[in-house]
């Protein structure tokens, strides 16, 4: 009885010297699991790249092709292009609006950008006290951005950082709301729309002139002027060339495919073709706009 009671004596101090110098090992260890926000590096820095923070938008190479606005199941990205009045050929940006509160982080708008204008980065801390903080505005109406043309043969685009543009709109937690408020959730369309639509119908009737007697070869290229010339094969045509050259041809009758030139560019692109049919421009200027890919209105 005595040797037992000694061998249990010996095993509870030995099972009590084990757990305690497990615990005190831990001692002089540097924890596995740090209390937030008191990190040893930026929390960001830790995740993987592929991660899917905020969404940031590199202005200076897209194209504006509308294909992220597109491919967003739920509109939390609004874009707005405009023709330069003095200049068909150019277009420009005046509205790229991101709402971040409302997105769920599905990556669909990052897969179809043709540059990667648009990508997730690892940031994700964005606590705010009014939800309107977390709409990104990355285009400033006042400074429209002109639209990237992308160099033929180009298949890399030189971005910034990712993740360096998008720190720079983030704001406080307590940092009160913006004195503006998108287009979209207004219900309004901007002040200028009217007035550009009216530039874009007389600029669409002197377009229309020039194909009075012109070859297939100068309808393609008074028909290519019109199109968005962002090349993103929204209209099933590789190149805005290519679709210029199907109407052109006669082998394409749908007027109103290119997504990207919107309402302005399928009632221009119809008042074109009606008038290369007829030899005279129609008296009403350019028709009423359709959908993309509806028939044109007689």
């Amino acid at each position: 009885m005595a040797i037992e009671y000694v061998e249990n004596i010996k095993g509870t101090v030995g099972s009590f010297w084990h757990g305690m110098s497990i615990t005190l090992s831990h001692l002089f260890r540097r924890p596995d699991t740090l209390q937030y926000p008191d990190t040893r590096a930026p929390l960001r820095d830790t995740l993987p790249s592929r991660y899917r923070g905020f969404l940031e938008v590199d202005i200076d190479i897209c194209t504006g092709c509308l294909a992220c606005e597109k491919a967003c199941p739920i509109g939390c990205i609004k874009i707005q292009v405009e023709k330069d009045p003095n200049n068909p050929k150019q277009r420009y940006m005046t509205q790229f609006d991101l709402d971040e509160a409302k997105c769920m982080f599905c990556g669909m708008c990052v897969e179809p950008c043709p540059t990667g204008a648009i990508q997730h980065t690892r940031e994700f801390e964005g606590s705010v006290i009014d939800l309107r903080n977390l709409t990104f505005r990355w285009v400033d109406p006042a400074k429209p951005s002109p639209l990237y043309k992308v160099p033929k043969g180009t298949q890399a685009y030189l971005r910034k950082p990712l993740g360096s543009l998008v720190r720079t709109k983030i704001k406080a937690w307590d940092d009160p709301g913006p004195a503006w408020l998108p287009p979209a959730r207004e219900g309004t369309a901007a002040p200028a729309t009217k007035k550009a639509v009216g530039a874009a119908n007389a600029q669409a009737v002197e377009q229309a002139k020039k194909a009075i007697g012109a070859d297939a070869k100068r309808l393609t290229v008074i028909l290519e002027e019109t199109q968005a010339g962002t090349d993103c094969g929204e209209c099933t045509y590789p190149t805005c060339h290519d679709y210029s050259v199907a109407m052109a041809s006669g082998k394409e009758a749908r007027t109103n495919l290119c997504s990207p030139g919107g309402a302005e560019t399928h009632a221009a692109t119809d008042l074109i073709m009606l008038t290369f049919k007829t030899g005279a421009v129609p008296a009403g200027g350019a028709p009423a706009p359709t959908a993309a890919g509806e028939p044109p209105k007689a």
